[in-house]
């Protein structure tokens, strides 16, 4: 893996010599040919070798990974975060189990959970598995309820409770829920990370508090309009649309209306069904007065029910 915009090349032979008794590399080569004379047909090369010099080379780093200790690569934490999560997964999944555990330390917590949601179930169960108490609480930590429940469904029972022990009482209340009961209700999956304001907010009223709110861009797909005296849902922006309106346009022009919405104890099936239907990214979670409890996230339903489906 390259981290400061080389070029990815794939190795296919290595070019030795002998000096004083020793073999040493001088070049790796890049070339068919290469893959050719390792399966012993070399004299089919119809292409020149394409070598480069061992000095050129930087193959990733890695030490022995040993539980409970850091280890150091040849790469910065910086550059490891600035990969996608899915190509991280991708590439873990490919790594033997001391490689594998070795990047997968150097993640900070949040990057860690993402990449260890995009990774196959097999790898998902080996990286929890190499992971001491305080480290495996960190990364749970960093993961919604539905996220939890689709981890969890794939882990044998004895490591199911060992980090269920590690969860906080009421987030390991809600998913054992999900867990548990296939028709666990949107209370379990809710989050309380949303945005919300009145109709008469401006664009760039709107804009700006969405810049200074702190959020995660995930919790910025849409502005939900609230009544300014009773604080009932009455409309949704979609942030696609906020950002191509004139900063003097309220939101009241701008928002959907009526709202797609669930209650707290519409079941999982209702919920994706919903979502399959409407393509949206979030669902609010309302009472009965329609005042929004939470949002429900894509990815903490219809996510799940991909990952269980394959497994």
């Amino acid at each position: 893996m390259d981290m400061d915009g080389r070029r990815i090349e794939v190795v296919n032979d290595v070019h030795l010599i002998e000096s004083q008794g020793r073999m040493l590399l001088i070049h790796v080569d890049i070339s068919f040919n290469g893959f050719l004379r390792k399966w012993g047909v070399g004299w089919l090369a119809v292409t020149k070798d394409q070598l480069i010099s061992w000095r050129y080379v930087q193959p990733l780093s890695i030490e022995d990974a040993v539980s409970g200790t850091k280890v150091s690569l040849s790469i910065t934490r910086k550059q490891i975060k600035e990969l996608p999560p899915e190509d991280l997964a991708d590439a873990l999944e490919g790594l033997s189990g001391n490689q594998q555990q070795a990047v997968f330390s150097a993640l900070d917590s949040e990057k860690a959970a993402e990449t260890l949601m995009e990774a196959e179930p097999r790898a998902q169960r080996q990286l929890i598995a190499g992971l001491h108490d305080e480290r495996a609480k960190a990364i749970l930590t960093e993961m919604s309820v539905g996220q939890l429940a689709d981890l969890f469904s794939v882990l044998p029972m004895d490591a199911r409770n060992d980090l269920m022990a590690k969860l906080p009482k009421e987030l390991a209340e809600r998913t054992i829920a999900v867990l548990s009961e296939h028709e666990a209700t949107a209370s379990s999956f809710m989050s309380s990370h949303f945005l919300q304001m009145p109709p008469q907010t401006t664009v760039a009223e709107a804009l700006d508090k969405i810049r200074t709110a702190g959020i995660d861009h995930e919790e910025a797909s849409y502005i939900y309009v609230n009544e300014p005296v009773e604080g009932m849902l009455i409309g949704v922006v979609d942030l696609r649309r906020l950002v191509t309106a004139k900063d003097e346009t309220m939101l009241k022009e701008l928002m959907a209306s009526p709202v797609v919405s669930v209650e707290k104890d519409t079941i999982k099936d209702d919920i994706a069904q919903l979502f399959a239907k409407y393509h949206l990214r979030m669902l609010p979670v309302v009472d009965e007065k329609d005042h929004i409890a939470g949002v429900i996230h894509y990815n903490d339903i219809m996510k799940g029910l991909v990952t269980r489906a394959k497994i």
